[in-house]
């Protein structure tokens, strides 16, 4: 995957509170572009820029930590699957269909394969109060994995065409008339809000 959470120059997302600079963010400095040293000066420049933001809204607003976590899902009544074999099996599949060379058809499986997981995985709450620390760790994990596995997939599928690290066998070349943008993906993740690259 390249790219990363949308940021602006301060290196804010659009979830209040939350940051991303170099490898994680997109502010647009360097596009898609992680070449060489380029998100590491990224991070840099935009690090020190998001820790003075971010001092002066704790400044401003008095937020009293650690936050306690809160969930409003009910208790899930659907089979609970293994997270360790689920997380291998994510893993495999990832490289096995959206690795080095990906085809629509193996793309459009994958999703399939995730969305089956998630509804099993998504709707779990994993309180490590109940379930221990590691548990709800290995839970919590799961559920990221899965969506930005899901994230990474719908994007490759979405993009028909190969660019960069990007390549697909059923759409070779490149296309700038149609796909010389960013997608900009947004719950829910149906369909992505294209960004024109100045």
């Amino acid at each position: 995957m390249i790219g990363g959470v949308d940021a602006d120059l301060e290196g804010r997302a659009s979830l209040k509170g939350l940051y991303a600079v170099g490898e994680a963010g997109c502010s647009g400095l360097h596009g898609a572009n992680r070449l060489g040293s380029n998100s590491l000066l990224e991070g840099l420049a935009f690090g020190a820029r998001a820790g003075s933001d971010a001092g002066r809204g704790a400044k401003e607003e008095a937020v009293n930590f650690p936050l306690a976590l809160e969930h409003s899902l009910p208790e899930s009544m659907r089979t609970e699957l293994d997270i360790a074999d689920v997380k291998s099996s994510l893993r495999s599949v990832m490289w096995r269909n959206v690795g080095v060379e990906r085809t629509g058809e193996r793309l459009e499986e994958t999703r399939e394969i995730i969305a089956f997981w998630s509804r099993y995985i998504m709707d779990k709450v994993f309180d490590p109060v109940t379930l221990g620390t590691a548990s709800a760790s290995a839970g919590w994990e799961l559920q990221n994995m899965l969506t930005v596995c899901a994230l990474i997939t719908s994007a490759a599928y979405a993009r028909t065409e190969s660019r960069g690290a990007h390549y697909r066998i059923d759409y070779p070349a490149r296309d700038d008339i149609h796909w010389r943008l960013h997608l900009l993906w947004r719950r829910p993740m149906e369909t992505p809000i294209p960004e024109p690259i100045d």
